[in-house]
């Protein structure tokens, strides 16, 4: 539906962006004549991000007017607004760090605009009160809550992810695509993460080896979990993110406490299945899946 698309789309140009500025705010600590052309192309990319999102949610706005039933989508729609709030959080953090007007700016438009379509769908959520412009209502009807199942969700929501979200994690694509690691779908028990950095080495007679930083490396996460078939959402979760790391784009990864980890590349999915039915279908798969770093200022290095 329309309203959720856009509310999932903007969280994921929010996400992008409070990425582009992070890599801003690298290049800047440099302090490099030549990373001046650097910071120039991630300012405007972050700013076009930002655009996009308030633009989408001030459509979004409007979407709701004519949305139809939205209790099944309700869920999505709270993480979405909260992985937005959560990414300005940060923008505008990193904004002030840097002292960095037109990030601001932008950043205020999307905030701006997430208080808006927050207090439109407050208003369809059938609130009494409403806390103030761009807040949850302080109380929501209990046949809302009940046949929505979200009651839980919306408490707490103006205070950040880490409050309202059940998810160990979040997937998201630029195209749209959104998957979401929990109990219901796939859920990890390990998150192995391995930074690297590149350092070289040169024989000397009769003296230790002599070591020379030379750049970053990369960046790996690697996420081990169980399905259960017979439980959740089904056996066809491994199925749905093999087909969004066949697309061969970045997604980005953002945490249930709502920290942005940043755009990675789904490398692979490896799958054990076990406790196998007549019909050879898995009542248990084991999985693992390996994310590598993607390069967001690649093009100017």
């Amino acid at each position: 539906m329309e309203f959720e698309r856009q509310i999932s789309q903007a969280a994921t140009q929010a996400s992008i962006a409070t990425e582009r500025v992070r890599n801003m705010g690298r290049v800047v600590e440099r302090n490099r004549a030549a990373s001046a052309n650097t910071v120039a192309v991630l300012q405007k990319l972050a700013t076009g991000n930002l655009a996009n999102a308030a633009e989408l949610l001030s459509g979004a706005g409007s979407a709701l007017s004519v949305a139809g039933d939205l209790n099944p989508k309700v869920g999505t729609v709270v993480r979405s607004f909260n992985a937005v709030q959560s990414s300005m959080g940060s923008v505008l953090r990193m904004a002030d760090a840097t002292s960095n007007p037109v990030i601001r700016t932008a950043a205020g438009a999307v905030i701006s605009a997430l208080g808006d379509v927050r207090t439109k769908f407050n208003a369809w959520a059938g609130a009494k009160n409403l806390a103030g412009p761009g807040q949850l209502p302080s109380s929501l009807p209990a046949s809302f809550a009940a046949s929505s199942g979200t009651g839980g969700l919306l408490v707490g929501l103006s205070g950040g992810a880490s409050t309202a979200t059940p998810h160990l994690m979040t997937l998201s694509s630029d195209a749209g695509d959104t998957f979401h690691f929990n109990l219901s779908t796939a859920a990890f028990d390990r998150l192995r993460r391995t930074t690297k950095y590149k350092v070289a080495s040169q024989e000397r007679l009769n003296r230790p080896e002599a070591l020379q930083a030379v750049s970053q490396g990369g960046e790996t996460i690697t996420l081990s979990g169980v399905v259960f078939a017979a439980v959740g959402a089904g056996a066809g979760q491994l199925k749905a993110l093999r087909a969004i790391g066949a697309r061969l784009v970045p997604v980005q990864l953002t945490t249930g406490y709502g920290e942005v980890l940043g755009r990675w590349y789904l490398q692979g999915v490896d799958e054990e299945q076990e406790a196998l039915m007549s019909d050879g279908a898995p009542r248990k798969q084991t999985f693992s899946l390996e994310f590598g770093r993607y390069g967001e200022d690649y093009k100017n290095v």
